[in-house]
């Protein structure tokens, strides 16, 4: 009755695996995890292999990268349970009662469940500090923090859905791009889907480079601006679009977008540091938002 989803671009998915069969050995319940290559390139051979070696787990690749919207799309089409556990493929599992804990679940009083997402304690090298400085800040917080702010604490590495009501909020996204979680998060809100934040993160193993989450950072900001101004999401949906509607209403907007421009350089050099400030990351999305006002 639980359909594990997992869409992979160039990442071994091995561990994850591993860890999921450790987790079935402790359920009695059907589990399907189906697995999907979307346009990768690295890695076929090996998650090839460690799918067929994984009890229920069948392994797909589709030839052209998609996106990781269509690839959820698709991988819930295929799903023959009526819940699904979405998993990002660079995570791992903390412990092996991570499937027993979502469990209680499955019994509909809750539409959606986030289970949250961790960091290593270890930092990793310099490389990669500014997403795991990012993500230690950010994003490894308590189920009681996120179930403060319901819909604005949607990370899509690691969450429970029934399969009716991913299909039918998915069907009303139809772009690809980086930073759609707000929208998805947005449209919850909006059909009153009862959401629950709870304490069953998952390891976020495949840290981005410094340079390469910067520039995702950009296109996360330059999404926002975008269902902001189409009018898919409102202010209110992000604290980064209601300081942005701040600033709009004291007529700040302008300059801070000057600001930006003149101080990006610096900005950017101390963010790929060996010391990466990320309230200054803060600042950088806001003025960059500005900046493309």
């Amino acid at each position: 009755m639980l359909s594990i989803l997992i869409p992979i671009y160039n990442y071994p998915i091995k561990s994850l695996l591993e860890g999921l069969g450790r987790c079935m050995d402790l359920i009695d319940i059907d589990v399907e995890i189906l697995c999907m290559e979307d346009g990768s390139e690295e890695f076929l051979k090996e998650n090839s292999h460690y799918c067929a070696q994984t009890q229920g787990a069948v392994h797909s690749i589709a030839q052209t990268n998609r996106g990781r919207i269509s690839t959820r799309k698709a991988l819930a089409n295929k799903a023959k349970y009526p819940w699904l556990l979405f998993l990002d493929a660079d995570v791992e599992l903390e412990n092996n009662f991570f499937l027993k804990t979502y469990l209680p679940y499955l019994d509909g009083k809750y539409d959606a469940v986030y289970g949250g997402c961790s960091y290593q304690d270890t930092k990793p090298n310099q490389n990669e500090l500014l997403r795991w400085t990012y993500g230690k800040t950010y994003e490894d917080i308590s189920a009681e923090r996120r179930n403060k702010l319901l819909y604005k604490h949607i990370v899509s590495a690691n969450f429970l859905i029934k399969k009716t009501v991913f299909l039918e909020l998915s069907s009303q996204i139809n772009s690809e791009g980086y930073g759609y979680d707000i929208l998805f998060g947005s449209l919850m809100k909006a059909a009153k889907t009862k959401v629950l934040h709870i304490d069953n993160a998952a390891i976020h193993k495949g840290l981005d480079d410094n340079e390469t989450f910067l520039g995702k950072v950009e296109k996360a900001v330059e999404t926002a601006f975008k269902l902001q101004k189409t009018g898919a999401v409102p202010y209110a949906s992000s604290t980064l679009l209601n300081s942005f509607k701040r600033l709009k209403s004291y007529g700040l907007a302008p300059f801070i977008g000057i600001v930006f421009k003149a101080l990006k350089k610096p900005l950017k050099q101390q963010l790929l540091s060996k010391a990466p400030n990320v309230k200054l990351l803060q600042f950088y999305k806001l003025g960059y938002l500005c900046a493309l006002r």
